[in-house]
């Protein structure tokens, strides 16, 4: 199938659980001109069938660049649907930016629920105010209209840690106290021989 220039794939949703494939070059097409694997898409079939599906998995031979097998679940209209979609951070954190700090991004995507008509393709997160020490969760993110946020409001998503530079002063410093302490002569005990 792959060598015919075909993607074997799977279609399934509530009450549907269906084989199929689907055209490399028109696939790699859609995929460039959609935003991302989390855009909404239309399955036709030969017999005229319209799926509304979105991109569950997609699996990569990256080495022969080729798309091995994809995984459609189906969305129904009118609907709510769940599904996760990629996580934007935009600007620099000032902790990052003025204090030396690190940022740690502790999540790619965000896990929403929404009708098909309001899914976002990304939701964007402005981190310039990101201090050292300081962290965004799922709760700081600005609210999306008709969406709305499966992941816990607590789960951390960024933070700007300090310095590797400051640590591994901090490093040394432990170091060097200790090379100090090694270093420190022992007092010596002079026990004198008796002389007769």
């Amino acid at each position: 199938m792959r060598a015919a220039g075909r993607i074997p794939a799977i279609l399934y949703g509530k009450e549907l659980n269906k084989s199929l494939s689907i055209d490399d070059k028109e696939m790699r097409t859609l995929l460039r001109h959609a935003s991302g694997t989390s855009s909404l898409m239309r399955l036709i079939g030969e017999q005229g069938e319209d799926e509304l599906v979105l991109i569950k998995e997609m699996q990569h031979d990256h080495i022969k660049d080729q798309i091995l097998h994809i995984d459609f679940v189906q969305v129904t209209r009118g609907e709510d649907l769940q599904t996760k979609v990629p996580l934007v951070l935009l600007g620099e954190a000032e902790g990052v930016k003025t204090s030396g700090g690190i940022l740690e991004v502790l999540a790619n995507d965000i896990e929403i629920r929404c009708r098909p008509s309001n899914l976002p393709s990304q939701i964007e997160l402005d981190i310039s105010a990101l201090g050292l020490g300081e962290n965004f969760q799922v709760k700081d993110l600005p609210a999306v209209d008709g969406v709305v946020f499966v992941t816990p409001e607590d789960s951390m998503l960024v933070s700007c840690v300090g310095s590797a530079s400051g640590r591994s002063d901090a490093e040394e410093e432990v170091q060097t106290e200790e090379e100090t302490i090694s270093e420190e002569p022992e007092e010596e005990t002079s026990g004198g021989e008796n002389s007769s």
